[in-house]
């Protein structure tokens, strides 16, 4: 009939019923029971977005059946969801719920929105209370943490108390940290990629400075040295205006940008829709803002492999600690996120926490179309 049996409960849901749900719908879907797989799928849909931490369970059920590496279309969603709301999902009790294969797959994805800490805070959370029964299946997932993007204070405390890691390795990836960062100011580490402009001295990345001379509150300048000390090239906001031109005079700019109202979170700087301005020459430039999670530094490192860059994997080499752009939002995360705070595990939907505004805004949309795999 394509119906739900009654005793699913989806008004009140829970890992059980997300768990069902997803073995009803993976049946649906090998034996091609269409009308029954919109159902669960829509049911699914609805789990997730009344309760984020669902996604967990549903992704790990998924992945028991059909492999970690297969994707359908509300395992996709789930992942989607566990991608833009880790705090929600793995660290509101989520990831205690998933089996070792499911957390492998997790601590490999590239497209989590997490640093490396948080990652580390993940893996924590699922080997916390399991009597030390999964302690070495934690110092293996360990490998897929890069601790040189871990700040130092953080390696030497709570990373090196997990005892996931050698002696070797801590002291290693401080030193490699604190020579990265002699002389250098955070918050240069926010970065700004501009390339393809005409004018080729434009090119390059471009790193975030916090005070400059002249400046308000409300501007924001990022700079490109040049190895002369005299052509340092700006990228900064001016009004409602983005501008690159010289730091030597930034009224004779090369290109401009309108800076959009509607730009995400994640878009500190105008990707495209640049003009030609004065000396510049077409075409004008593209803009990539390098964010200080794991698919922005993948971003990076295709980036890095580009032609007529050759400063960028300089860059990249450096630029081992980033600003987190959810602390300087809110900087109550700051504390947060060193405490324990999201490594408690959440059975109640009560006293999970509460989505923000960025966060539902950002959910993966919710069409009702018929999914390939039941066609």
């Amino acid at each position: 009939t394509g119906e739900l049996p009654a005793e699913f409960g989806i008004t009140s849901p829970d890992e059980n019923v997300a768990r069902n749900l997803a073995q009803l719908d993976h049946l649906a879907h090998v034996y091609k029971f269409s009308a029954l797989g919109e159902v669960t799928y829509r049911a699914l849909r609805k789990l997730i977005n009344r309760r984020a931490v669902l996604a967990c369970a549903i992704f790990d059920e998924l992945s028991h059946r059909e492999g970690a590496g297969a994707v359908d279309s509300i395992k996709r969603y789930a992942l989607d969801s566990i991608r833009e709301m880790p705090m929600d999902t793995l660290l509101g009790g989520g990831v205690q719920w998933m089996k070792e294969e499911s957390v492998e797959a997790i601590m490999q994805d590239q497209d989590m929105d997490v640093d490396e800490f948080y990652m580390f805070k993940i893996l924590k959370a699922w080997a916390h209370n399991s009597n030390g029964d999964r302690l070495p299946v934690a110092r293996r997932l360990s490998e897929q943490i890069e601790l040189k993007f871990i700040e130092p204070e953080l390696l030497l405390s709570q990373v090196k108390d997990s005892g996931y890691f050698t002696e070797k390795q801590i002291t290693e990836a401080v030193k490699l940290i604190q020579d990265s960062l002699a002389n250098r100011h955070p918050h240069e580490m926010e970065r700004v990629l501009v390339e393809r402009a005409g004018t080729e001295f434009v090119n390059g990345i471009y790193c975030r400075v916090n005070n400059e001379i002249g400046m308000g509150e409300e501007e924001i300048l990022f700079v490109k040295e040049a190895d002369d000390g005299f052509s340092d090239m700006g990228l900064y906001l001016w009004g409602t205006r983005w501008h690159i031109a010289m730091c030597a005079d930034y009224s004779n700019c090369f290109y401009s940008c309108e800076d959009p109202p509607d730009k995400s979170t994640t878009e500190q700087v105008p990707g495209c829709k640049w003009a030609v301005q004065y000396g510049g020459l077409d075409p004008a430039p593209c803009c990539t803002y390098l964010p200080n999670t794991r698919s922005g530094r993948l971003s990076m490192g295709k980036l890095s492999n580009c032609s007529g860059m050759g400063r960028l994997s300089n860059c990249s080499e450096k630029s081992l600690l980033a600003p987190n752009l959810e602390e300087m939002m809110d900087p109550t995360i700051a504390e947060k996120r060193r405490s324990g705070y999201f490594d408690k595990r959440t059975d109640d939907v009560a006293s999970k926490r509460a989505m923000t505004l960025e966060q539902m805004m950002n959910l993966p949309e919710d069409r009702e179309e018929v999914r390939q795999h039941h066609k």
